[in-house]
């Protein structure tokens, strides 16, 4: 008869650390920090955004970036400067062609849909997606903040971009790790003045990109830089294909992750307050406002920070 041997973790009754975000749980000393769920997302205490942080408060902030992928604070009345100055800890601020401008900050986009519009006219898409995928260096993250918010709903949805690849067998990992997806922007204007004056989004009127800025090709799968881990990188916001498949197949497959990265417990939910500013990495995190709410104002202000230009696993040097 077969003896049963206890994994080496439960040993002794002795677990190994909680897992948050698809890791260990990290240990925090200068913050607080309170996960939101237990795939992606947490909620930080003990920091005021108005002034510099200092190296050891900033070093577990952006620990708990890598880790979460979404960083929420809460009670954060900033200026617009004060906003882009704690963006640049994440790196530089960019443009982005189809995002509105807020204001007179030609640095700066906002997301607004006042109390008598239709959902149409905020840019949203059907499923989780990943801002900008279409530039040659997508964005790192977004650094976003609400001034206005309705009473309930209006929350943002995120999904963990990585559990959605780790889930996956190994046989489907091998045919994702080799393809490469072309993703345009360059026909959303058009595509806009298309529809009827009351679905149309709201889009920023002009701007400086040039057609060839528009249109790119990526990796289906992403890989961090410094950490090597992997991600799906293919949603369907301005997606075009997987290079040298059919129109059909490339649909086929692009449904089967999109629908992966739905799945709940790959989640986190944000409820915003006024002042409530989070940080999510762009790269590595699938992102869509949920517009369950009528006859209210919903006004948020964003930086949008440049990130690398995405290497594929073949790519990966570490």
């Amino acid at each position: 008869m077969a003896t049963l041997v206890k994994p080496a973790a439960l040993t002794d009754n002795v677990l190994p650390p909680p897992i948050a975000a698809g890791l260990p749980m990290p240990k925090f000393k200068r913050i607080g920090v309170d996960p939101i769920s237990g795939a992606c997302g947490c909620e930080i205490s003990g920091v005021d955004l108005r002034g510099p942080l200092d190296d050891e408060t900033l070093a577990e902030v952006m620990k708990a970036f890598e880790q979460f992928t979404v960083i929420v604070f809460r009670d954060q009345d900033l200026t617009p400067d004060q906003h882009k100055a704690f963006s640049r800890y994440f790196g530089e601020i960019t443009e982005i062609p189809q995002a509105p401008i807020y204001g007179e900050h030609r640095d700066m986009q906002e997301v607004r849909r006042e109390a008598h519009e239709p959902e149409s006219v905020v840019p949203s898409f059907e499923h989780f997606h990943t801002d900008s995928p279409f530039l040659l260096q997508p964005p790192k993250c977004v650094v976003m903040r609400a001034l206005a918010v309705p009473q309930w709903g209006g929350d943002t949805a995120f999904s963990n971009a990585y559990l959605v690849y780790e889930h996956l067998s190994d046989s489907m990992k091998k045919v994702v790790d080799d393809l490469k997806v072309v993703y345009s922007g360059a026909d959303l204007w058009k595509k806009n003045l298309s529809k009827a004056p009351d679905e149309r989004m709201r889009l920023r009127e002009s701007h400086d990109f040039t057609e060839d800025e528009l249109t790119s090709i990526h990796p289906a799968v992403r890989v961090h830089p410094v950490t090597g881990r992997r991600a799906i990188f293919a949603t369907t916001a301005y997606f075009k294909g997987f290079v040298g498949w059919s129109e059909s197949e490339s649909k086929a497959l692009l449904e089967y992750l999109q629908g992966l990265a739905q799945h709940l417990h790959y989640h986190c939910r944000v409820k915003w307050k006024k002042d409530t500013l989070l940080v999510w990495d762009n790269r590595f995190t699938l992102h869509r406002g949920i517009h369950d709410f009528k006859y209210e104002r919903r006004h948020l202000i964003r930086t949008t920070i440049k990130g690398e230009r995405p290497i594929g696993p073949s790519d990966f040097k570490g």
